[in-house]
C-alpha cells in the first residue's frame, strides 16, 4: 500500500536527530584464538587493543582505533530513529516497493551528501509485487468463521483472486515435531496424491521452500494455497514469507499462523471444511535504487564494499532487520569522515535496495560488474541484523571450519579478523553459516572474499548460547523477526553496539592495508551455489527465495 511522500521538513528533522554527532551452532571452544590462525601474512593482532584478560563480557567495550573512538552509539541509534520515523509515516513499513523505501534512499543520501560523499543511485527494474488491500480469510462451512487479518499474510510474488473451495491438508504433522524444519508437508509430489483437485491446499511450514509447495499443489489442481506456520518456538506468528519471483504463481497464495492453521486441520479431522481465501495483490513493474557512496581517498582499484540492506519486508519497520546494517553503514561513513580517514583501499559504502525478495539490489550491483571491475573488488563486509534482543555475536563462517561451507580465498582471513577483536574486548563469539543467505552472497559467487556480522533471527537460543552470550535459552535470537514488532523496542542497544565496533574495527583493517585478503586477482575462484536444502538454517535468517525462503 502507498502513502503520500512526506514533507522536506520532516526530512530535516530526521537528519537533525540523527546526525546530532557524528548462523550453525559451533563447538563451544571456538570462541577464542583458535579461529585467529590463518595465511601467515595476515597479523591479526592490533597493538591498540585491549588485553583480553582484562576485559570481562559485560564489561566496558574499548575503542581500538579512532574510528571506532568516534563510533558513537548516539549516533547509532539516531539513524534507527530516523529509520523508525519513516517507517510510521509509510504505514509502519519500508518494503521495496512502498514509500517508506523511497524515503529510506533519501535519508541515506542525504546522510551521505551532508557528510561530504560522491553518492550514486544505482537503479533498475524488477518485477514489483503490489498489494492494494488486506489479505482475507474465512470459513464458510460446517461453520462461519472470520480469521483476523494479524494472522494472515499474502505471501510475495502470489497471484490475486477470491476463491471459494472445500480444503484439503497436504501431509501436515500435528502436533508439529520437536525441531524446525522437521515438517516435509508438500515437499514432494507424492504427498499429493489423492489430493482433489479444485480445493484449497492447507500445507504446513518445514524443510523445503514455499515455492516448491506451491509448484506441486498447481501441479495438482489446487486453486489456492494456504500455508501455515510449523508450531515450534519462535514459528507461530504469522511472518512475512517470499516465493520466487522467476516461477510466475497462478494462484492465490497466504501465509497465516500456526493457531489459524491448528484451527482449521482441527476442523478437518471433524469433517468436510469449505473456505473463503481472497487476495488483492498482482505484479508491477517496479524502479528500485542502491545508495552507494565513496570518497577519492584510497586505491580505486582495491575496492572494499561495506554493504547492508536498506528495506524491510512488507510486516513491519525492518528496525533490527536491517535498520541496524543500515545505521551502522550510515555512522560509520560519518565517522570515518570525521577522523579523516584515509586509507590505502578506497571504501564503497553501499546499502542495498530489495534483498527481502531475493538479494535482487546486491546481485543486480555484482551482475554489473565486468571481469576486470570484479579483479578491482578486494573484500565485501556485509552486516544484517546486528542488534537482536536476545541475540548472540555471530561471526560469518568464512573458513568453513564450523559448517564446511567456506568461502573464496580471503574470507578466512576476515573472520579471523573478527574473532580477534572479540578476543581482544573479552567478548564471547560463535560462527555462523556462510550460505549466501544475505547480501554477501553475490560477492562470494563472484570470487570476491567476503565476511560479516549477524546476531540471529527466528531460531531459538540453544543452552550453550545462553551461556556465552546471556540472554534466554529456548526462546528466538528475535522474536519479532519479519514481524510488525521489528520496532524500535526491538534493539539489544548494547549487543548493537558492540557489534558495531567490531565492524569498524575489521572495516578499518581491511581498508587500510593491514590485512591481506587471500590471492590477489585474477587468480580468484567464484564460490559455487549451494543447494541451500544441505545447510542447517543454524540461527535462521533465510531470506528471500535467493536462494531459499523456508
Amino acid at each position: 500500500m502507498h502513502c503520500a511522500p512526506k514533507s522536506v521538513a520532516l526530512f530535516a528533522l530526521l537528519l537533525s536527530s540523527a546526525c546530532a554527532t557524528g548462523v550453525v551452532d559451533g563447538p563451544a571452544d571456538k570462541t577464542g584464538s583458535e579461529g585467529t590462525t590463518g595465511p601467515t601474512d595476515l597479523d591479526t593482532h592490533d597493538p591498540d587493543s585491549a588485553d583480553s584478560a582484562d576485559t570481562a563480557d559485560s564489561g566496558d567495550l574499548v575503542p581500538t582505533t579512532p574510528l571506532e573512538d568516534v563510533l558513537t552509539q548516539e549516533a547509532l541509534l539516531g539513524h534507527l530513529d530516523a529509520l523508525q520515523a519513516i517507517a510510521d509515516t509509510h504505514d509502519h513499513t519500508r518494503y521495496t516497493f512502498g514509500d517508506g523505501y523511497k524515503d529510506s534512499v533519501a535519508y541515506a543520501v542525504s546522510v551521505f551528501e551532508n557528510a561530504g560523499y560522491t553518492v550514486t543511485q544505482q537503479t533498475f527494474t524488477l518485477s514489483g509485487f503490489d498489494e492494494d488491500s488486506p489479505p482475507e480469510l474465512s470459513r464458510i462451512a460446517p461453520d462461519s468463521r472470520a480469521y483476523p487479518g494479524a494472522d494472515l499474510r499474502t505471501l510475495t510474488y502470489s497471484a490475486g483472486g477470491d476463491v471459494t473451495a472445500a480444503l484439503a491438508a497436504v501431509d501436515v504433522v500435528m502436533p508439529p515435531g520437536a525441531s524446525s524444519n522437521s515438517s516435509t508437508s508438500g515437499c514432494q509430489a507424492s504427498d499429493f496424491d489423492g489430493f482433489p483437485a479444485g480445493s484449497v491446499a492447507l500445507i504446513q511450514r518445514g524443510s523445503c521452500s514455499f515455492s516448491e509447495k506451491v509448484q506441486y499443489a498447481e501441479a495438482a489442481g489446487a486453486v489456492a494455497v494456504l500455508i501455515y506456520n510449523e508450531g515450534q518456538s519462535g514459528r507461530q506468528a504469522v511472518e512475512s514469507w517470499t516465493l520466487d519471483p522467476g516461477i510466475p504463481v497462478r494462484v492465490p497464495v497466504l501465509g497465516t499462523s500456526f493457531d489459524v492453521g491448528a484451527d482449521l486441520y482441527a476442523a478437518l479431522e471433524a469433517g468436510p471444511v469449505e473456505v473463503r481465501v481472497v487476495v488483492d495483490a498482482g505484479i508491477v513493474e517496479e524502479r528500485v535504487t542502491n545508495v552507494l557512496a565513496e570518497l577519492d581517498r584510497g586505491d580505486p582499484d582495491q575496492l572494499v564494499v561495506v554493504g547492508a540492506h536498506l528495506d524491510s519486508v512488507t510486516a513491519g519497520p525492518g528496525i533490527n532487520d536491517n535498520g541496524t546494517g543500515t545505521a551502522f553503514v550510515l555512522a560509520a561513513a560519518e565517522a570515518a569522515v570525521a577522523v579523516d580517514l584515509h586509507p590505502e583501499r578506497r571504501i564503497r559504502w553501499a546499502l542495498w535496495g530489495a534483498e527481502e525478495i531475493g538479494l535482487i539490489g546486491s546481485d543486480h550491483y555484482v551482475s554489473e560488474l565486468s571481469s576486470a571491475d570484479i579483479d578491482r573488488h578486494y573484500a565485501n563486509l556485509n552486516f544484517d541484523m546486528i542488534g537482536s534482543p536476545n541475540g548472540g555475536r555471530f561471526i560469518y563462517d568464512g573458513d568453513g571450519s564450523a559448517t564446511g561451507y567456506a568461502g573464496p580465498p580471503g574470507s578466512d582471513d576476515i573472520e579471523a579478523l573478527f574473532e580477534a577483536w572479540f578476543d581482544s574486548q573479552g567478548l564471547t563469539h560463535l560462527p555462523t553459516a556462510f550460505d549466501g543467505r544475505s547480501d554477501y552472497g553475490p560477492f562470494i559467487w563472484a570470487g570476491i572474499p567476503a565476511g560479516g556480522l549477524f546476531s540471529g533471527a527466528e531460531v531459538s537460543k540453544s543452552s550453550t548460547e545462553a551461556d556465552l552470550f546471556g540472554g534466554r535459552a529456548g526462546e528466538p535470537l528475535d522474536a519479532c523477526y519479519h514481524q510488525d514488532c521489528d520496532s524500535r523496542s526491538n534493539i539489544d542497544e548494547t549487543l548493537f553496539y558492540e557489534m558495531s565496533l567490531a565492524a569498524a574495527h575489521v572495516t578499518r583493517r581491511v581498508a587500510e592495508g593491514t590485512a591481506a585478503m587471500g590471492p590477489p586477482p585474477p587468480v580468484r575462484v567464484p564460490h559455487p551455489r549451494i543447494d541451500p536444502h544441505t545447510v542447517p538454517l543454524g540461527h535462521g535468517h533465510g531470506h528471500g527465495c535467493h536462494p531459499v525462503d523456508r
